[in-house]
C-alpha cells in the first residue's frame, strides 16, 4: 500500500461537460422548460428565437380590397325659378278654382300672360294667372293621366277670343290665344304645332309639352276652325308620331280598359296603350 496520489489525467472529450450537468440536475431538481410566447391578437408575429432571445417581428397586413358605397340620386325637383312656397301656391291656387283635387306643377310659362301646366290624378289643367283680376283661372280637361296613346297625347287643345270682346272691362287688353297641352314619353325631343299655315315650337319639360299661340286683343274664333297638326321628333331630328296616328283608334291599358280614344268602340279591337313616366 502507498500513499501516493494516481497520476493526473485528462478527462475523454465532452466527459467534464456531462459530469457538471449530471451534479446540477442532483441539486436542483431543474428540468428543462420550453419557452411560452404569448398569441398577439393584434397583430400577427413570428418568435425567432437565437441564444435565449425572443424577437418578436411584426408581419406586414395583407392589402384589403377598397370598399366602393354606391347611393340612389335624390328624387329630381324641377327648378321652375320661383320660391317651393310660390309652386305649392300654384298648385293649390290652380286646383282649387278648377275643383279637381289636389295638382302638381309641371310648366310655369311666362308669355303675353303668365300660366302654367299642372296635373291632377285624372286631368289636365291649363291655368291663367293675374288675368282680369283673377289670381288663379283654370281650364281643365279629364285624361287618363297614367296612359299615352303612342308617342304623345294631346290631353286639351282649345281657343280663347281676345279680352276686349269680354262684357267685363277688366280684361280688355287681355290677348286672345290657341293653347295646346299633353304629355309625352321618353323618346320624343321636339315637338312643333302647325295651324294657318304657321308652325311654332312646344315647349317641353318634366314628360309634358305646352303649346300657346298669342293674337291681339280684339282677335276672334273662327266660326270655322282650322285643324292643326301636332309633330313629334326624337333625338335625332326624326319624325316619330302626328296627332292624326291617334285619329279614329283607341287604346287600353293592361286590364283591357279603353283609356283614350272612342269608348265605344271594341276593346278587342284597340292598341295597348303606354304607361305615362314623368321626367
Amino acid at each position: 500500500m502507498t500513499s501516493m496520489l494516481p497520476p493526473t489525467r485528462d478527462l475523454p472529450p465532452g466527459r467534464q461537460a456531462r459530469i457538471r450537468a449530471e451534479v446540477e440536475r442532483a441539486v436542483t431538481g431543474r428540468k428543462s422548460r420550453r419557452l411560452a410566447v404569448p398569441i398577439l391578437a393584434a397583430a400577427a408575429v413570428i418568435a425567432v428565437v437565437t441564444a435565449g432571445v425572443v424577437v418578436l417581428r411584426p408581419v406586414p397586413s395583407l392589402p384589403q380590397p377598397a370598399v366602393h358605397v354606391t347611393t340612389s340620386p335624390p328624387p329630381k325637383t324641377p327648378d321652375f325659378g320661383v320660391p317651393p312656397e310660390t309652386v305649392k301656391a300654384i298648385e293649390k291656387g290652380c286646383a282649387g278654382i278648377a275643383g279637381t283635387g289636389e295638382a302638381k306643377l309641371y310648366q310655369l310659362l311666362d308669355g303675353e300672360v303668365r300660366w302654367a301646366l299642372l296635373y291632377s290624378d285624372n286631368s289636365a289643367l291649363d291655368c291663367t294667372m293675374g288675368v282680369g283680376g283673377m289670381e288663379y283661372n283654370s281650364g281643365f280637361s279629364g285624361t287618363e293621366v297614367n296612359w299615352l296613346p303612342g308617342h304623345f297625347s294631346i290631353d286639351h287643345s282649345g281657343a280663347s277670343s281676345g279680352g276686349d270682346l269680354n262684357l267685363k272691362p277688366v280684361y280688355a287688353g287681355v290677348p286672345g290665344n290657341r293653347t295646346v297641352i299633353g304629355r309625352i314619353d321618353d323618346r320624343v325631343a321636339r315637338m312643333t304645332y302647325t295651324i294657318e299655315g304657321k308652325t311654332v315650337e312646344a315647349t317641353i319639360a318634366n314628360g309634358t309639352f305646352a303649346v300657346r299661340i298669342y293674337y291681339p286683343s280684339n282677335w276672334v274664333i273662327p266660326d270655322r276652325q282650322e285643324q292643326g297638326i301636332m309633330r313629334a321628333y326624337d333625338a335625332a331630328g326624326t319624325l316619330i308620331a302626328t296627332d292624326s296616328d291617334m285619329w279614329n283608334k283607341c287604346f287600353v291599358n293592361p286590364e283591357g280598359k279603353i283609356v283614350h280614344g272612342d269608348r265605344r268602340m271594341d276593346p278587342l279591337k284597340c292598341e295597348p296603350a303606354l304607361p305615362w313616366k314623368p321626367r
